[in-house]
Protein backbone atom coordinates (compact mmCIF):
# COMPACT_ATOMS: atom_id res chain seq x y z
CA UNK A 1 0.00 0.00 0.00
CA UNK A 2 1.39 3.47 -0.87
CA UNK A 3 -0.29 6.68 0.56
CA UNK A 4 0.17 10.26 -1.15
CA UNK A 5 -0.66 13.03 0.77
CA UNK A 6 -1.79 16.43 -0.27
CA UNK A 7 -0.90 19.16 1.70
CA UNK A 8 -1.05 22.97 0.38
CA UNK A 9 0.06 25.13 3.28
CA UNK A 10 -0.35 28.32 0.95
CA UNK A 11 -4.01 27.12 0.00
CA UNK A 12 -4.98 25.16 3.17
CA UNK A 13 -6.22 22.10 0.41
CA UNK A 14 -5.45 18.98 2.09
CA UNK A 15 -5.95 15.18 1.02
CA UNK A 16 -4.99 12.00 1.30
CA UNK A 17 -4.99 8.84 -1.33
CA UNK A 18 -4.37 5.33 -0.20
CA UNK A 19 -3.55 2.82 -2.91
CA UNK A 20 -3.79 -0.50 -2.35
CA UNK A 21 -2.43 -3.01 -4.84
CA UNK A 22 -1.16 -6.97 -4.54
CA UNK A 23 -0.88 -9.47 -7.01
CA UNK A 24 -3.71 -11.51 -5.18
CA UNK A 25 -5.57 -8.34 -6.92
CA UNK A 26 -4.40 -8.94 -10.35
CA UNK A 27 -4.70 -6.15 -12.42
CA UNK A 28 -7.04 -4.65 -9.35
CA UNK A 29 -5.58 -1.62 -7.72
CA UNK A 30 -7.39 0.19 -5.42
CA UNK A 31 -7.92 4.15 -4.37
CA UNK A 32 -9.31 5.25 -1.01
CA UNK A 33 -9.62 9.53 -1.43
CA UNK A 34 -9.74 11.13 1.93
CA UNK A 35 -10.43 14.34 1.85
CA UNK A 36 -10.05 17.32 4.74
CA UNK A 37 -12.70 20.55 4.59
CA UNK A 38 -12.60 22.36 1.70
CA UNK A 39 -11.30 26.05 2.48
CA UNK A 40 -13.76 28.87 1.84
CA UNK A 41 -11.22 31.82 2.78
CA UNK A 42 -10.68 33.11 -0.69
CA UNK A 43 -14.10 33.32 -1.25
CA UNK A 44 -13.77 31.01 -4.20
CA UNK A 45 -16.15 28.15 -5.43
CA UNK A 46 -14.32 24.97 -5.40
CA UNK A 47 -14.52 21.66 -7.71
CA UNK A 48 -12.24 18.79 -6.14
CA UNK A 49 -11.70 16.06 -8.48
CA UNK A 50 -9.34 13.09 -8.79
CA UNK A 51 -8.13 12.40 -12.39
CA UNK A 52 -6.48 9.25 -13.87
CA UNK A 53 -4.16 9.58 -16.78
CA UNK A 54 -3.80 7.17 -19.20
CA UNK A 55 -0.37 7.10 -21.04
CA UNK A 56 1.83 4.99 -23.82
CA UNK A 57 -0.06 6.49 -26.37
CA UNK A 58 -3.19 5.75 -24.72
CA UNK A 59 -5.81 7.10 -26.70
CA UNK A 60 -9.69 7.13 -26.27
CA UNK A 61 -10.43 9.17 -29.04
CA UNK A 62 -12.93 11.59 -27.32
CA UNK A 63 -15.15 8.52 -26.35
CA UNK A 64 -16.03 6.81 -22.77
CA UNK A 65 -19.02 4.97 -21.39
CA UNK A 66 -20.70 5.34 -17.96
CA UNK A 67 -23.30 3.00 -16.08
CA UNK A 68 -26.79 4.00 -16.71
CA UNK A 69 -28.01 3.07 -12.60
CA UNK A 70 -26.39 -0.02 -12.81
CA UNK A 71 -28.53 -1.44 -16.03
CA UNK A 72 -26.01 -0.78 -18.36
CA UNK A 73 -22.88 1.05 -19.78
CA UNK A 74 -23.61 4.00 -22.05
CA UNK A 75 -21.24 5.25 -24.85
CA UNK A 76 -20.82 8.60 -24.54
CA UNK A 77 -18.85 11.49 -27.00
CA UNK A 78 -17.05 14.70 -26.12
CA UNK A 79 -18.15 17.51 -27.68
CA UNK A 80 -17.89 21.04 -28.10
CA UNK A 81 -20.55 23.55 -27.37
CA UNK A 82 -21.26 26.96 -28.84
CA UNK A 83 -20.55 28.48 -25.53
CA UNK A 84 -17.40 27.73 -24.30
CA UNK A 85 -18.34 27.63 -20.98
CA UNK A 86 -20.87 24.99 -21.66
CA UNK A 87 -18.49 22.29 -23.01
CA UNK A 88 -17.22 21.33 -19.40
CA UNK A 89 -20.49 20.65 -17.35
CA UNK A 90 -22.34 19.77 -20.52
CA UNK A 91 -20.20 16.88 -20.97
CA UNK A 92 -20.06 16.02 -17.12
CA UNK A 93 -22.06 12.74 -16.79
CA UNK A 94 -23.79 11.08 -13.66
CA UNK A 95 -21.28 7.90 -12.41
CA UNK A 96 -23.65 5.92 -10.42
CA UNK A 97 -21.10 2.70 -10.49
CA UNK A 98 -18.42 2.64 -13.21
CA UNK A 99 -16.97 4.89 -15.37
CA UNK A 100 -14.68 3.35 -18.57
CA UNK A 101 -12.63 4.24 -21.49
CA UNK A 102 -10.98 2.39 -24.23
CA UNK A 103 -7.83 2.54 -26.68
CA UNK A 104 -9.03 2.38 -30.05
CA UNK A 105 -6.05 0.81 -31.16
CA UNK A 106 -4.96 -1.76 -28.40
CA UNK A 107 -8.79 -2.29 -27.47
CA UNK A 108 -7.54 -2.15 -24.31
CA UNK A 109 -9.66 -0.78 -21.30
CA UNK A 110 -9.46 0.90 -18.06
CA UNK A 111 -12.49 0.94 -15.86
CA UNK A 112 -13.24 2.58 -12.52
CA UNK A 113 -15.82 1.32 -10.16
CA UNK A 114 -16.90 4.03 -7.41
CA UNK A 115 -18.64 3.46 -3.92
CA UNK A 116 -21.23 6.35 -4.29
CA UNK A 117 -22.83 8.44 -7.28
CA UNK A 118 -20.56 11.11 -8.74
CA UNK A 119 -20.25 13.25 -11.83
CA UNK A 120 -17.60 12.37 -14.37
CA UNK A 121 -16.00 13.21 -17.46
CA UNK A 122 -13.17 11.48 -19.88
CA UNK A 123 -10.85 12.78 -22.11
CA UNK A 124 -12.44 16.55 -21.65
CA UNK A 125 -9.65 18.94 -20.58
CA UNK A 126 -6.82 16.38 -20.78
CA UNK A 127 -6.74 13.41 -23.14
CA UNK A 128 -6.46 10.08 -22.18
CA UNK A 129 -7.76 11.06 -18.68
CA UNK A 130 -11.03 9.94 -16.48
CA UNK A 131 -11.89 13.11 -13.79
CA UNK A 132 -14.51 11.77 -11.08
CA UNK A 133 -15.86 14.53 -9.08
CA UNK A 134 -15.11 14.73 -5.64
CA UNK A 135 -17.01 17.31 -4.11
CA UNK A 136 -18.61 20.97 -5.08
CA UNK A 137 -18.38 23.45 -2.65
CA UNK A 138 -20.39 26.95 -3.91
CA UNK A 139 -20.65 29.74 -1.82
CA UNK A 140 -23.65 31.47 -3.74
CA UNK A 141 -26.01 29.96 -6.40
CA UNK A 142 -24.64 29.39 -9.35
CA UNK A 143 -27.60 30.50 -11.46
CA UNK A 144 -27.90 26.83 -13.08
CA UNK A 145 -31.46 25.74 -11.76
CA UNK A 146 -31.18 24.96 -7.89
CA UNK A 147 -31.68 28.29 -6.47
CA UNK A 148 -29.31 28.02 -3.75
CA UNK A 149 -25.31 27.70 -3.11
CA UNK A 150 -23.76 24.47 -2.33
CA UNK A 151 -22.31 25.27 0.84
CA UNK A 152 -23.15 21.88 2.95
CA UNK A 153 -21.07 22.03 6.06
CA UNK A 154 -21.33 19.30 9.13
CA UNK A 155 -23.75 20.01 11.85
CA UNK A 156 -20.76 20.26 14.70
CA UNK A 157 -18.58 22.40 13.25
CA UNK A 158 -19.94 24.35 10.18
CA UNK A 159 -16.53 23.70 7.95
CA UNK A 160 -17.92 21.60 5.60
CA UNK A 161 -17.95 18.15 4.11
Amino acid sequence: MWTVIFNDPNTNEQAIIKVLSSPALGEIIEFDVEMNTIPIDDAKAKDVTVNWKMYNGFNANKTFWTDSNAMEMQERNIYALSRPEHTVPGNYYPVTSAIAMRDIQSNLQVTILNDRPQGGSADLLLNNTIELMQMRRLLGDDGKGIGEALNETDSYDDLGI
